[in-house]
């Protein structure tokens, strides 16, 4: 008999926890070098977080999800009394050299929040 899992995954409002063997997240931040000193030091300062998730031996349900990171899921990973809900994109799928299956998917990206060089307007004439 298998022991119940620690954890609970949904994407879109629906139970994906035993569509899965197992699952790894991980919420690292953006870290950025400041200089200092001329370039001769630095100092480094802690941005926002991100969030991944890699699934191991995923069902075909899935692996359906996977695209390239082209559409957003609302997916939420719970342990214990503590939940993360958070939009991810599943970008892609591949194979372990033992046969172990898995998918990767990341913090879902803003495209209209990210920052972007844009043109500026032509300055009126005085």
């Amino acid at each position: 008999m298998t022991e119940p899992k620690r954890w609970r995954l949904e994407i879109h409002g629906e139970d994906y926890t035993g569509d899965c063997e197992d699952l790894d997240v991980s919420m690292p931040a953006l870290v950025y070098d400041v200089p200092h000193n001329d370039g001769r030091g630095q100092r480094r300062v802690l941005g926002p977080r991100g969030f991944t998730v890699t699934l191991t031996n995923p069902s075909g349900r899935l692996r359906a999800l996977v695209d390239c990171g082209n559409q957003v899921h609302p997916l939420k990973v719970a342990f214990e009394d503590q939940a993360v809900p958070v939009l991810v994109q599943f970008h892609e799928e591949w194979v372990e050299p033992g046969g172990v299956r898995k998918i990767f998917g990341c913090l879902a990206v803003s495209r209209d929040n990210e920052p972007k060089w844009v043109t500026e307007p032509q300055l009126a004439q005085a």
